[in-house]
């Protein structure tokens, strides 16, 4: 079943049209003794025109002649309800003045409306498609946009109780009255209801985690309207609508309820209200990152203080821990006697690592400067050992005055540094029985 065919004299023929479109009367192709030139536009197979009732339908439609070959246009999968809901298109496009055609195809084959209405001046089309048969989502996403880039708005119309790319396409859901009466749309179109806090400059509603909790004084209220579903409306007027540009497909952007970023089927009224509640919920947050920017900021400084403490500690074990072996090395040759060394750094020692000889306090590895005026008597007797010159001087004006410290140069970029203390394996050697081996007097 197709509406349009290829006259052999009179061209592109549409006999959903009394005058075929063309200036014809149906009854010159209708059952006449010599059959009419007429073809397929896609097969080029003869065709004969028919003619039968379907509830309050009076349908005219082509038929292909019998053994014709496999053909797109015979054998696109469209249903009767798929015919009659391209006719009920057409004919309310054309009863608001605009021209509509079927099965119109692009030039470069990119796309085929199943009914292309053009306004009186031109300006405007608007391709109804109407689609019935399962389609996925990416499928009929491109064939829109694939529309869009031609500059030609589109609208998607289906009969299925389950439509996944209802929200994602401009597109509206029908039905049909089990009593005959016309078409309804019964999703698409919808429709805003605002509301308000009473005191607009004191948002009282909501207090959720969207709303900004934790933010002190008032907050301006930014609107708690939602969209809704409009009530179901007769397919024609729903047309007729699109042909005088009164409601337009709009992707929803007022935000908390859901409905943001779905297409609906909207007017200039409803666009309006959701455009007050977006402006206002702006403002809103602007008022709200005005409130917490000092606790942001006061968070990110924390923060970076934090990580500053961090590596100055990860400093500190780095130093500890590459100047343990030399300072053992120098408390041997100094005490002559091997001194043990604590696995880390202690408070009782300014968080410096405390090294013993015959079991009695001897010296301090790498003290924390800051802590030192607090022991500064009880440190007094120790040697403070540090990495560098610039540390010395760091805690010599802190130590207690004339107190010993010597300066120990090692290669820190090679020693990483160590958290808390550290597990020897079995088999691995203390620092003591490493300085023997080292010096040879194991052998002795």
């Amino acid at each position: 079943m197709v509406f349009v065919g290829v006259h052999g004299q009179w061209g592109c023929v549409d006999v959903t049209q009394a005058e075929l479109g063309c200036g014809q009367e149906r009854e010159s192709i209708y059952k006449t003794k010599k059959p009419a030139p007429m073809s397929c536009y896609e097969c080029d197979w003869r065709l004969h025109l028919v003619h039968k009732t379907h509830g309050a339908y009076d349908l005219w439609f082509l038929r292909h002649a019998n053994n014709a070959p496999h053909c797109a246009a015979k054998t696109a999968g469209e249903g009767m309800q798929h015919h009659l809901l391209k006719l009920d298109l057409a004919h309310h496009a054309r009863a608001a003045d605009w021209s509509a055609e079927f099965e119109v195809a692009a030039p470069d084959g990119s796309w085929r409306a199943d009914v292309m209405a053009t306004s009186p001046d031109g300006k405007r089309r608007v391709a109804l498609e109407a689609q019935m048969a399962a389609i996925p989502i990416t499928d009929i996403e491109a064939r829109t946009a694939r529309y869009r880039a031609d500059g030609i708005e589109v609208c998607w119309f289906t009969d299925r109780k389950t439509v996944p790319w209802l929200d994602n396409v401009p597109s509206v859901q029908i039905a049909r009255p089990d009593d005959g009466g016309p078409v309804q749309v019964t999703a698409g179109p919808a429709r805003f209801v605002p509301e308000w806090c009473e005191d607009r400059d004191d948002c009282g509603l909501c207090e959720c985690e969207y709303c900004g909790p934790g933010v002190d004084g008032p907050l301006p209220c930014g609107g708690h309207g939602k969209w809704q579903m409009a009530e179901s409306l007769p397919l024609e007027r729903f047309v007729t609508a699109i042909c005088a540009n009164t409601t337009r497909p709009h992707r929803l952007r007022a935000k908390g309820w859901g409905d943001d970023g779905k297409w609906r089927w909207i007017t200039r009224a409803y666009f309006d209200l959701e455009e007050e509640q977006v402006q206002a919920e702006a403002r809103r947050q602007q008022v709200i990152a005005r409130k917490i920017e000092p606790e942001r900021r006061r968070r990110e400084a924390q923060h970076a203080s934090e990580q500053d403490h961090q590596a100055a500690i990860n400093a500190l074990l780095q130093r500890q821990q590459a100047l343990t072996k030399s300072v053992v090395e120098f408390v041997y040759q100094e005490a002559g006697t091997y001194p043990h060394v604590a696995e880390h750094g202690t408070p009782d020692f300014a968080m410096g690592v405390p090294v013993y000889v015959n079991n009695a306090p001897y010296a301090v590895i790498c003290p924390v400067a800051g802590r030192l005026p607090a022991l500064r008597d009880l440190l007094a007797s120790l040697v403070l050992f540090t990495a560098t010159e610039r540390e010395r001087r760091r805690i010599a004006a802190q130590a207690h005055p004339g107190q010993r410290i010597e300066v120990i140069e090692v290669d820190l970029t090679a020693t990483p540094p160590t958290h808390g203390a550290q597990r020897r394996d079995p088999g691995s050697l203390t620092i003591k029985q490493a300085v023997i081996r080292m010096m040879g007097l194991d052998h002795v």
